[in-house]
Formats: structure tokens, C-alpha cells, sequence
């Protein structure tokens, strides 16, 4: 009797994967229901029953302000006559992006950042500076040149800006005659002269990891919120050199950039931090060691061998991030700071319905309700690749 054999399940790593993401039911739950918000965000012009933006017209207009959900509009209307619904379905498209875009770009920035931290940890670059500076054999050989021209470049465009600064600082003191000014200026005039000097023989040694986790350290300490604040209204004044570049380019959409860019500022911290705790440890591995010793490049290695094995903390990481984007904006679009109308967005929508919370409130719980479902999601999202890459979880 022939007996008959079970086909061998599926070892690849998609496969061990998938197997354990889809016992975890809240995340394939998730999945679910942020694969509909990224269809209803595509489809928006045709499942969006009218204009977000548009106004209603003519001399009953007031009967359209204020409409609680009936058949002709399902969500209601608000307070200048605009349908929820349609309002609903486009703000999806701007949260969705500010969340993806955000996500992406602290993802990036956070793995070069964290990479260069982790990999350069205890190895100090040497910048070798101008041409009496004989050439040794230094950390990078290869690009010994580009070091030169780039550090050169960099050194003296510092003490440039350094000799500005104190020329304007004393020519405003020696006009009142003050004579400090003409004292403060000889000092930094002497300190420029030695630098400049001491940048045709010198070099400079520099421990990215030491620079980039106090720069981390520094913009930690930083209260977020009220400097977000700050630098939103800042950028968004058409005064404002970026404000008018932004507004030139991207035209009533200008604020979406500018709180993408706000929020990337500050989104890549947690990233790197995480990044160089992994290739701190990765960079000892057989492999990055031998690597090395067939004389591959730094950048091969790094980018080539460490961080591909860094991916599975950094989707779950990614996930966790659009969350948090679409709630910071959804907070800095409530407070007035965020993106403004008539770009329809779920944060602005609450601020036009936090004065009508008692007498119409269908104008807030749906804009909230779709806050609180789309981070929920994607923090069950994250809860089920991490425990799906973890091979130390139970699933």
C-alpha cells in the first residue's frame, strides 16, 4: 500500500512570516481596514457624492447649514454648508500622506543618521585640512582628496561665518564707541588669523557617533509641542522666505508641506536611536569582519550588509510612525497651527466643530472616530509585524 506523504510546509522567510502575522487577528484586522483607507484615499473623486470645498449658492442657502445626517447627506453638513462625508473621504488622502510621508522620511534619515553613529562608534574620521599638511595614510585612503577639499571647505567657511558675525557684532559697537568692541573684535581677529593658519597644517578628528547622539541628546531635551507650534506659524508666514517659497510652489497645499517637513525634523530621533543600538552589535559579525577583510568599501558594508538586517525593527518602527504623524497633525491642525483650509484635513474638521460639540454633533465624531480607528490600526499593525518578526514570540 503506497502511503502518502505531507507536503512539506514553506520555509522561506515570507513564508515563516505570513504564517505567524495572520494568527494575530487584531493585526490582520488592521491590515484590513488600512488597506480600505488607502482605496478610499485613491478613489476619492468618485466615492465622494459632491465637492468637499464647495459652498452652497442662492438666497435659501441657510437651509443647507447645519443639516443633520439624512438621505441626501449622509454624514450632514457643517457650518458654511459643505458635505461631512466628502470632507470625510478627501481629509483621508491628506492624513494618510502626511502619515506615509512622514513615516518614510524619518525612516530614511533615521537609518543613515544611525548607520554613520553605530558603524563609525570609537573610529574617529580624519578631516586633513590644507596643502602643507602632508598626506598620511588615514582612515579612508581612497578619498583622501575628497576629505581634503571638503574639509578645507568646511573649515574655512566656518571661520568665515565666525569673522562675520563678530565684524557686524563690533562695527555696531565701534559706532557707539565702545571700547570693548574695538577689544572683542582684535580677539576674534587674532583667533581667525590662528585658525586659518593652523588649517594649512592641521587636522581634525571627528567621532560621528559622539556628534550625531548628542545632536539626538540636545533635540530631545527640546519641548516638541510649543516649538512646533513656533515653527509652523513661522513657515507658514508668507514673510518668511520658506513661507513664500512653499506657498509659490505648492500653492494651498503649502501647509501640508510644511508640517511633513516639521515633523520629519523631530521623527527621525527615535529611528537612529534604535538603528545604532543594532549595527553597534551588527558590525562585530563574522560576516561584516570578513566583509571588511576582502576589501569591501565602508558604504558597501554598511549599507549593503548591516542595515539589511536591521529591516525588521524598522517596518515595525515605520508603522508605529504614521500613527504618530497623523495624530501630531491631526493636534496641530485642531490648535489652528497645522494645515490649513480649504485643504480638507480630519484635524481642521474638529477645529471647525469644537464650538458646535452640543448643538451639532455630527460635525466632531466623525473626523474623531477616523483619528481614533486609523492609529489604532496601524498601532495594531505594528504590534503584529513585531510579534510576526520576533522569533522569540509565541504566535
Amino acid at each position: 500500500m503506497a502511503t502518502v506523504t505531507a507536503k512539506p510546509q514553506s520555509r522561506t522567510f515570507f513564508g515563516l512570516f505570513w504564517r505567524r502575522f495572520r494568527r494575530h487577528r487584531m493585526a490582520m484586522a488592521s491590515l484590513v481596514v488600512i488597506l480600505l483607507l488607502i482605496l478610499m484615499a485613491i478613489f476619492a473623486p468618485w466615492l465622494a457624492p459632491y465637492d468637499p470645498t464647495a459652498q452652497p449658492t442662492g438666497a435659501d442657502v441657510g437651509q443647507y447649514y447645519f443639516n443633520p445626517p439624512s438621505r441626501e447627506h449622509l454624514l450632514g453638513t457643517d457650518d458654511l454648508g459643505r458635505d461631512v462625508l466628502s470632507r470625510i473621504i478627501y481629509g483621508s488622502r491628506i492624513s494618510l500622506l502626511v502619515g506615509f510621508a512622514v513615516a518614510f522620511s524619518s525612516v530614511v534619515l533615521g537609518t543613515v543618521m544611525g548607520t554613520l553613529a553605530g558603524y563609525f562608534s570609537g573610529r574617529p574620521l580624519r578631516f586633513y585640512l590644507g596643502p602643507l599638511r602632508r598626506e598620511k595614510e588615514g582612515f579612508y585612503p581612497w578619498t583622501f582628496a575628497v576629505w581634503r577639499i571638503l574639509s578645507w571647505f568646511l573649515y574655512y567657511g566656518a571661520i568665515y561665518l565666525a569673522l562675520s558675525i563678530a565684524w557686524a557684532l563690533a562695527e555696531d559697537g565701534m559706532r557707539a564707541g565702545r571700547l570693548g568692541s574695538y577689544l572683542g573684535f582684535g580677539l576674534a581677529l587674532a583667533l581667525g588669523l590662528y585658525a586659518a593658519w593652523y588649517g594649512l597644517k592641521g587636522q581634525i578628528r571627528l567621532d560621528l557617533d559622539v556628534a550625531i547622539s548628542r545632536l539626538i541628546d540636545f533635540m530631545l531635551t527640546i519641548p516638541t509641542l510649543p516649538l512646533l507650534l513656533v515653527l509652523s506659524a513661522l513657515l507658514r508666514d508668507p514673510g518668511v522666505k520658506v513661507g513664500q517659497w512653499a506657498q509659490g510652489v505648492f500653492g494651498d497645499a503649502a501647509s501640508v508641506f510644511v508640517i511633513i517637513a516639521i515633523l520629519v525634523l523631530f521623527g527621525w530621533l527615535g529611528t537612529a536611536r534604535l538603528v545604532r543600538g543594532n549595527i553597534l552589535s551588527l558590525r562585530e559579525q563574522d560576516y561584516a569582519t570578513a566583509a571588511q577583510a576582502l576589501g569591501a568599501t565602508d558604504l558597501r558594508i554598511m549599507f549593503r550588509h548591516l542595515v539589511p538586517n536591521t529591516l525588521a525593527p524598522l517596518i515595525v518602527q515605520a508603522t508605529l510612525q504614521v500613527g504618530g504623524a497623523i495624530l501630531t497633525e491631526a493636534a496641530l491642525s485642531f490648535l489652528g497651527f497645522g494645515i490649513q483650509p480649504p485643504v480638507a484635513t480630519w484635524g481642521n474638521m474638529l477645529t471647525n466643530a469644537q464650538e458646535y460639540i452640543f448643538t451639532a454633533p455630527w460635525l466632531a465624531l466623525p473626523p474623531g472616530f477616523m483619528i481614533f480607528v486609523t492609529v489604532l490600526a496601524f498601532n495594531y499593525l505594528g504590534d503584529g509585524l513585531r510579534d510576526a518578526l520576533d522569533p522569540r514570540s509565541r504566535l
